[in-house]
């Protein structure tokens, strides 16, 4: 059997652009195996789109930006899938429900004058137009801006997973979806719904 089953894999680009940016909280993996957790922002240009993002100078994986390769993983809603919403538990096992997103590419460290426009960017994805803003900091901002790098990573490949139970009956579905809203998971169960 091919892993993960073909039934598990989605290549739909609003499903794949839908995780990374309702969930951009993303695991970077450089080619040196240094990882990071940071917010990404996914841009439609080129090939397969690009990501975005920064770190601190003194993280250790920038050492890898300048032309390197890496993996950004984004995890989408997930939940935990007891063997007794099944029709026969004794012949189930429980297994974990999960939507994820693997992007894979190559690192270009963006120019220094890129890096506040970087920053007011992601500001505003998060914070909104009436929020803060990198003008309401400037000369703090000015002062770590030595100390960030921003980056691009130009997307190579996209593997999109949504394991949510596709393969089992509607009923066994809605008994899962009606568990995970029972225990509070509304995230996990809205994306099952879908």
């Amino acid at each position: 059997m091919a892993y993960p089953p073909p039934y598990y894999t989605d290549a739909d680009p609003d499903f794949v652009q839908r995780i990374m940016a309702d969930h951009s909280f993303a695991l970077l993996v450089a080619d040196g195996l240094d990882a990071t957790h940071l917010p990404l922002l996914f841009k439609d240009e080129g090939t397969q789109g690009a990501l975005y993002g920064h770190l601190a100078r003194s993280n250790p994986i920038c050492d890898s930006l300048d032309g390197g390769t890496g993996l950004a993983v984004f995890s989408g809603p997930h939940g935990y899938v007891s063997a007794t919403l099944y029709d026969d538990p004794s012949a189930s096992v429980p297994t974990w429900n999960y939507t994820s997103v693997q992007v894979r590419g190559r690192f270009s460290i963006l120019p220094e004058s890129d890096v506040i426009p970087h920053l007011d960017e992601l500001s505003r994805v998060y914070e909104g137009d009436s929020g803060w803003a990198v003008s309401d900091a400037p000369d703090y901002v000015t002062r770590i801006r030595r100390g960030i790098i921003a980056f691009k990573m130009e997307i190579e490949t996209i593997r999109a997973f949504r394991k949510m139970s596709g393969n089992k009956s509607p009923a066994i579905q809605k008994r899962i979806i009606d568990a995970a809203r029972a225990g509070g998971e509304e995230a996990f169960a809205a994306e099952m719904a879908r």
